[in-house]
């Protein structure tokens, strides 16, 4: 118990770090990006010369990149995140409308994707046949050949929802990666034993295999759910779904340096944090 929660913690510094780098590094691309600061409202005749270089001087960093940062961060404690200039509206409101969108799509596009793929994975494992195998090596490997922004098109062709183009993403990575496992999980000799003596299938699934690949599991679980948060940017984008992807792309083209922060922070901490949940799940699980 006390090594569990010694890796709880040291999981915990882990995220704090990452996340704050995340930002950091951001803010940083931004910020020193060509044409930074730049307003299209500089460009209208009818504005003052006054006019014009106080939309300059609203749009530059008035002090050194990390103060601005400490300056952020100090405010982000307090749940205050800043005002989009893009948008005109606090970025706290714009997260909580949209971060529920990416959520509901991203917990169904997993879902989803990790049905499809141990049901593929047991049949081609435990009924072997050139049919089934050359099937599913042929379907993951056109699959993962697809870009996501293809897969975005053909969803938004379709009309299918979101979710499913972030399933197609996910599958045949998890696929691959769970057909692998079962086939070396029953390929063991105590499974053959298992199997010589007429045990079924689905007690040699349920008491030899699940409980010897948990912990892989368990951390294919996370990983599987970056990825769909990863793949949430352009299908969200393409498909003109109202979700953080949708926000992160928009905010990026307007260089919306407060929102892009707090979105890249966002990210940071969901992806390191599921990483870091199934890390601690697969050591429990052993």
């Amino acid at each position: 118990m006390k090594h569990w929660i010694h890796q709880a913690g040291m999981r915990l510094v882990v995220l704090v770090f990452l996340s704050l780098l995340g930002g950091l590094l951001s803010a940083t691309l931004v910020r020193f990006a060509p044409g930074y600061g730049v307003d299209e409202r500089e460009l209208d005749p009818r504005l003052s010369r006054a006019s014009v270089e106080s939309i300059r001087g609203a749009n530059r960093l008035h002090s050194g990149l990390f103060s601005y940062y400490g300056r952020f961060l100090a405010g982000a404690v307090q749940g205050d995140f800043g005002s989009s200039r893009w948008l005109q509206r606090p970025i706290s409101s714009l997260i909580r409308e949209r971060f529920p969108v990416t959520l509901r799509s991203v917990l169904l596009g997993t879902l989803a994707a990790w049905a499809a793929a141990l049901a593929g994975s047991l049949v081609v494992a435990f009924f072997p046949g050139f049919a089934f195998e050359i099937s599913g090596t042929v379907l993951s490997s056109t699959l993962i050949a697809l870009p996501t922004a293809v897969v975005a098109m053909f969803a938004v062709y379709l009309g299918a929802p979101v979710f499913a183009a972030i399933a197609v993403v996910i599958f045949p990575k998890l696929f691959r990666y769970l057909r692998n496992l079962f086939a070396h999980a029953s390929a063991q000799p105590y499974i053959l034993a298992a199997q010589a003596r007429g045990t079924g299938q689905a007690r040699i699934l349920s008491h030899h295999v699940l409980p010897n690949i948990a912990p892989a599991l368990f951390a294919l679980l996370g990983v599987s759910l970056s990825m769909g948060f990863g793949a949430a940017i352009p299908i969200e984008t393409l498909c003109d779904s109202p979700g953080i992807g949708q926000l992160a792309w928009q905010a990026a083209l307007n260089r919306d340096l407060p929102l892009i922060m707090t979105v890249t922070l966002l990210v940071t901490v969901i992806t390191v944090g599921a990483n870091s949940l199934s890390n601690l799940a697969d050591q429990g699980a052993r």
